[in-house]
């Protein structure tokens, strides 16, 4: 039995750089493939992500308010919302993301899979259990510097947004400290910044005509939004994957020992 790591795409020093190569209708070509390609085992996850999202922001409502319904009736009769009705659905978004972001870093770890060419299962999900605390701390910093950013200069809460999408995966993939992945993930795609925005701008009319039917559309565009993620991450940052092969003649009892052929070093 033979062990190799190899990568595939860039890597961190070409990234930080601007050398990575990144073609905006590329990505998103690519992106719309793999996605159909893996659909049926990805969606269960991001439903899963999603519902997690939910019943967190629920529950921060219900601790605020003491009950959620209060603020989603004022969101329904379109009425004016108080300052603390409005305080306490920013903080319950805000703790939501942040405590979602083992989730999280499960569905994007399924996307760096999808790639490189390898499979995901629903169950996949909690591959990003063994980062929690890393990737709720990632969470927190890049949510509450794109806070303080949007309350300063919304385009500049835009730009950061966009600017630490990448930090996730460098903490999980790269085993970075987070304040090294909010660094490397803003400063890589400053290098880019042109595809870039091309492809965010593809993505955000994505969504707002996902919004626009009542919100189906999102079954499709948000697992195609961790995709076109994951492909920018790889073609930046590149993936390691171990690879071992097994000799001709062992029997199969050791190859089961073995395990995958391939396996994705997250």
């Amino acid at each position: 039995m033979n062990n190799k790591t190899f990568q595939v795409g860039g890597s961190i020093e070409r990234a930080l750089k601007g050398e990575s190569d990144l073609q905006s209708l590329s990505v998103l070509q690519e992106a719309w493939k793999i996605t159909a390609k893996n659909f049926l085992t990805f969606l269960p996850a991001v439903i899963g992500l999603f519902l997690a999202q939910v019943a967190l922001l629920l529950l921060g409502l219900q601790v605020q308010l003491g009950s959620a319904a209060v603020f989603f009736d004022a969101v329904i009769t379109g009425g004016e919302m108080s300052a603390s009705v409005i305080e306490a659905g920013y903080m319950a978004n805000f703790w939501s993301d942040v405590l979602s972001a083992p989730l999280l870093a499960g569905v994007s770890l399924m996307a760096l899979n999808h790639a490189v060419g390898l499979p995901s299962k629903p169950s996949y999900l909690v591959k990003g259990f063994p980062f929690a605390l890393v990737s709720v701390i990632t969470v927190l910093l890049s949510a509450s510097l794109q806070g303080i950013a949007n309350a300063i200069f919304p385009i500049f809460g835009m730009l950061l947004s966009m600017g630490f999408s990448m930090a996730i995966m460098l903490v999980c993939e790269k085993r970075l400290s987070p304040l090294k992945a909010i660094q490397f993930s803003l400063v890589a795609t400053l290098r880019k910044l042109l595809p870039m925005t091309a492809i965010f701008i593809v993505i955000l009319t994505m969504f707002i005509i996902s919004f626009a039917t009542a919100g189906i559309g999102l079954i499709w565009t948000i697992p195609f939004f961790f995709n076109v993620k994951a492909i920018i991450y790889r073609n930046l940052f590149g993936v390691s994957l171990h690879v071992t092969t097994v000799q001709k003649g062992q029997n199969d009892n050791d190859q089961n020992q073995q395990g995958d052929p391939k396996v994705f070093d997250a």
